[in-house]
């Protein structure tokens, strides 16, 4: 069988000059070729055709089943302090007889460490994400009443994180501030600054949280020093609910689409202007604006995944659905658009969504 081997013409100087460890067995497993790789490696003897560092290092059952089988079979060998891919691959004579067999030795020591560190980085990434994701859930406000005023949501991140982030807290005991943000895309860089945002605006002084434009001034400033990319962004609506004058005064940094009043089944837009928030913009105007606003009267606000989601045949959600649920429904409003909205992307969710509504009691 050697001889066959032999007659085969296996070009030894193309094998030779291969950086990874090739020997050749014939069909009673005897070593009847190694390379120059192999043979400094592992110090064959090219007399005795043996292996210094000893046959015990391979795994002969797996040469037999490929003599037995014809099988091309990929395995792993650690060999001294190193891993190595082993291909064993059969040799068939001029008939297809099977008459030796030739396996390539790949060195992947390096490889299997970096897919350890990567295994381990994405294990941690893993586990510091979900945390992140329960930090930035917590600091949603809570559903329920507010005084005279019922707080409900949707909430739900296209990913793991959110760029979402809206909130209802007392000023004082005659206002109420509510806000909804958006900031560019759904990972860490996103998350991280609805956590700014939120922190920015809880611990603002008095006068600027009763003052819109003033906000939204403030925290532009404030994030202008961050010195992120300019493609670190966020819209921001900001408002004041007033329970005295029955006013909501509010302010806009390019937010949409734009939040709106309930009333019966008349919607009532909150039209208004603003820049995003963005170091691009570094000193933005803005503009107040005031509506009336009674016990009865409703607030949604949104982000754009609300209405920017595809179903399969890539046609937006859109405002007219929104505004049909709402100029329908008098309670279940949030439940109801929820519901549709996963039934019209059928579950294929591009884009964070939240849904922020306010009663009037």
């Amino acid at each position: 069988m050697s001889e066959q081997l032999n007659d085969k013409k296996i070009d030894l100087q193309v094998l030779n000059g291969i950086a990874d460890l090739i020997r050749v067995l014939d069909l009673n497993e005897k070593v009847i070729f190694v390379n120059q790789a192999m043979e400094e490696m592992l110090g064959y003897d090219s007399k005795q055709l043996v292996c210094r560092i000893g046959d015990d290092v391979f795994n002969p059952a797996i040469t037999k089943r490929a003599l037995q089988t014809g099988e091309v079979i990929q395995r792993e060998e650690n060999i001294g302090n190193s891993i190595f891919s082993v291909k064993c691959s059969p040799i068939t004579g001029d008939y297809g007889e099977i008459i030796g067999v030739v396996e390539v030795f790949r060195n992947v020591t390096m490889a299997r460490k970096l897919q350890k560190e990567m295994i381990e980085k994405n294990r941690t990434m893993t586990n510091e994400t979900a945390a992140a994701s329960i930090i930035q859930r917590t600091m949603l406000p809570d559903r329920g009443f507010e005084k005279n005023l019922k707080v409900n949501y949707i909430y739900r991140p296209s990913n793991i994180l959110s760029g979402d982030m809206f909130d209802v807290f007392e000023i004082d005991k005659d206002n109420v501030a509510i806000y909804i943000a958006d900031s560019v895309g759904h990972g860490f860089a996103a998350s991280m600054v609805t956590m700014f945002i939120k922190s920015m605006i809880r611990t603002s002084n008095m006068r600027i949280l009763l003052s819109p434009s003033e906000m939204l001034k403030s925290i532009s400033e404030r994030f202008t020093t961050l010195r992120l990319e300019i493609e670190n962004y966020f819209t921001c609506f900001y408002g004041v609910y007033n329970r005295k004058k029955n006013s909501f005064k509010y302010s806009n940094a390019g937010h949409m689409p734009l939040p709106m009043r309930i009333r019966d089944s008349e919607v009532t837009k909150l039209e208004s202007s603003g820049y995003p928030i963005s170091r691009f913009f570094a000193k933005p105007e803005y503009h107040e604006y005031s509506i009336d606003i009674f016990a009865g009267d409703k607030l949604l606000l949104m982000t754009d995944g609300v209405i920017e989601n595809r179903n399969s045949n890539k046609e937006a959600y859109g405002m007219q659905r929104v505004e049909d649920i709402v100029k329908e429904l008098n309670i279940d409003i949030l439940e109801t658009l929820e519901n549709d909205l996963l039934d019209f992307i059928d579950g294929e969710q591009t884009d964070d969504v939240s849904a922020l509504l306010i009663n009037i009691w």
